[in-house]
């Protein structure tokens, strides 16, 4: 008996897509750099096989010129600001939090440029002004701020609640996250993620104006291995081969020039 294909639903989505003019667009968000290893290296390579962009939220006090040359070298990677540390400043009882917490707000706007100022400082024109906050939080009284420190842009977690959350600063989210964190923080199955993917599309779908925003792929390379190499690909091979995908560059996405 013949395994049953967990991609074969999301492909009949798209189609109905695909039969009403519509493109699915995503986008690609890769968590937690910080040296160029051995398991970027093969993410980096999947992304590349299947010509499929992919941004990369480095911790730009961390970041190492291992990376940096990675990045350079790569035709499909670019870089967004992950905070400056990737360190919790929130009580033991409280949900993690960076760029927030016990924090005052001057603080938290001083982390913000000094990793903006960091990452520019070690990637370059491939450094994008885009805030990735760690455990995809912050404090609300910084977002207003963003624009003046520089940011062109914030992508949390979840669908957004506005395009402009303020003048200046353009959201876009990550949706679709591999990683089950919390079951041991295990690879989600195909199955599983599969079916997460037909409810965003189906959601997406539902509304015009939901479409608005590219569906981001969330991943964490520092959890890289056979399986997730495995699942990623099978992922990629059923939204890129189908004409209603379009996988876009979070320099397109975020309506900065192309570097």
């Amino acid at each position: 008996m013949l395994a049953r294909d967990p991609w074969a639903e999301i492909r009949s989505e798209l189609d109905r897509w695909s039969a009403k003019n519509r493109t699915a667009f995503f986008w690609w968000r890769d968590d937690d750099a910080t040296d160029g290893n051995a398991k970027l290296k093969a993410m980096l390579a999947l992304a590349e096989n299947f010509a499929t962009p992919i941004a990369l939220s480095a911790i730009p006090a961390k970041a190492t010129t291992r990376l940096a040359s990675l990045v350079a070298k790569s035709k499909v990677a670019e870089v967004l600001v992950h905070g400056l540390r990737h360190e919790n400043h929130a009580g033991a009882d409280r949900t993690k939090r960076e760029l927030g917490g016990d924090m005052s707000l001057d603080s938290v706007l001083l982390d913000a440029a000094t990793g903006l100022r960091l990452a520019r400082a070690r990637f370059g024109a491939n450094c994008l002004p885009i805030l990735v906050p760690p455990w995809n939080r912050i404090t609300a009284r910084a977002v207003p701020h963003l624009p003046k420190l520089g940011f062109r842009g914030l992508s949390t977690w979840k669908p957004r609640i506005a395009k402009f959350p303020v003048p200046g600063l353009l959201q876009i989210n990550a949706h679709l996250d591999l990683i089950d964190w919390r079951h041991g923080r295990m690879l989600k199955s195909e199955p599983a993620i599969a079916g997460l993917l037909l409810r965003k599309l189906r959601w997406r779908r539902a509304k015009p104006a939901r479409m608005e925003e590219p569906l981001g792929l969330l991943t964490h390379h520092t959890y890289w291995n056979a399986s997730k190499e495995r699942l990623l690909a099978g992922l990629l091979s059923t939204l890129v081969t189908h004409p209603a995908v379009r996988f876009v560059k979070a320099s397109d996405a975020f309506e900065l020039k192309a570097r």
